[in-house]
C-alpha cells in the first residue's frame, strides 16, 4: 500500500469518525456481562451492538467513496461497488453490519463475491468501517466497566490482539492498543501479550538510536513483536497514526523472522 494514499484516505474519514463518535448506544452492560467480563470474556463476545441501517449504509458508502478516490487498498476498487451497496435494503445492510462488527470471516467472503470485490479488498473495507463504528462503541463500554481490572493480552471490548502499545505517565506504565476498536488498556510492563511469556530471558527490547521514542518488544517464545511508543520521550501520541507511521519497523521485524501476534480471542 502507498503510505501517502493511505494517509489521505484516513484524513478523508475524519469528519465521519467525529460524527460516529456521537452515536447513542442503547445496549445494556448488565451485571452478568460485567461478571463474565471480569472472568475474561470481552464485551463484544456477549452482546451484539445494533447500529441503524441508514447510519451503517452512510458509513460504508463514505469509506467506499474515499477508497475510490485514493485507492489505498490491496487492489484497485471499481466504482461498480457504489450502486451495489446503494441497492441493498435495510435488512441486508443490517445483516452486513452484524457480519462486519462481529468479524465473521466466512460470511465476509460471501459478501465479497456479492459485491464483486476480492476477499482482501473486503477485509480492508470491513476493517475500516468496523474501526470507525467500534471506536464509538469502545468509548461507551469504557464508561461502563473498569478497564483497570483488565490485565489480559487481548482487547477487553472486542477481543482482538493489540497492534501497538505505549509507555505513559511518569512511571512509564504500558498501555496496549487495539487497532480494531481503538481501546487502550493497561498491561504488565514486561511480558508478551500474545503468548503470556514473562521470562525476561526470552524477551528483548530494541530502541533505535535515531528514534528513541520507539521500542520494539521481541518475544523469542512465540516470535512475535510489539511496536511501542514511549510518551515520556515525545509527549502524548495517537497510536492509530503511530502504527501507520512506523511501517518501517514492521518490515524490520518481519525481516528478522518476527510477526505480529496471533489473535488470542475472537468475539
Amino acid at each position: 500500500m502507498n503510505a501517502g494514499r493511505l494517509a489521505n484516505f484516513y484524513l478523508e474519514l475524519v469528519e465521519l469518525e467525529e460524527k460516529l463518535s456521537s452515536i447513542e448506544w442503547e445496549e445494556e452492560i448488565t451485571e452478568e456481562i460485567k461478571e463474565k467480563w471480569l472472568n475474561g470474556m470481552p464485551v463484544l463476545s456477549q452482546l451484539h451492538p445494533c447500529i441503524h441501517p441508514s447510519t451503517f449504509r452512510d458509513t460504508l458508502l463514505t469509506v467506499v467513496r474515499a477508497c475510490l478516490k485514493w485507492q489505498p487498498g490491496p487492489q484497485a476498487l471499481s466504482d461498480k461497488i457504489v450502486p451495489a451497496v446503494e441497492k441493498l435494503n435495510d435488512l441486508e445492510i443490517s445483516l452486513l453490519a452484524g457480519i462486519i462488527i462481529k468479524d465473521e470471516g466466512n460470511k465476509k467472503e460471501e459478501w465479497s463475491k456479492r459485491l464483486s470485490i476480492t476477499a482482501e479488498m473486503m477485509e480492508f473495507l470491513a476493517g475500516t468501517a468496523a474501526r470507525l463504528i467500534l471506536s464509538s462503541f469502545s468509548s461507551y463500554v469504557s464508561n461502563k466497566v473498569d478497564l483497570e481490572k483488565w490485565y489480559r493480552g487481548y482487547c477487553p471490548v472486542c477481543g482482538d490482539s493489540p497492534v501497538m502499545s505505549k509507555l505513559t505517565g511518569e512511571a512509564g506504565a504500558r498501555m496496549l492498543y487495539c487497532g480494531r476498536c481503538e481501546t487502550e488498556w493497561r498491561f504488565y510492563r514486561l511480558g508478551c501479550p500474545y503468548c503470556e511469556n514473562k521470562d525476561s530471558s526470552q524477551i528483548s527490547i530494541i530502541i533505535p538510536d535515531e528514534y528513541k521514542q520507539y521500542r520494539l518488544y521481541l518475544c523469542e517464545k512465540c516470535k512475535s513483536y510489539l511496536k511501542t511508543v514511549d510518551e515520556r520521550q515525545c509527549g502524548e501520541v495517537d497510536l492509530f497514526c503511530e502504527d501507520l507511521a512506523t511501517t518501517d519497523f514492521d518490515i524490520l521485524a518481519a525481516g528478522e523472522g518476527y510477526r505480529r501476534g496471533n489473535e488470542r480471542y475472537r468475539a
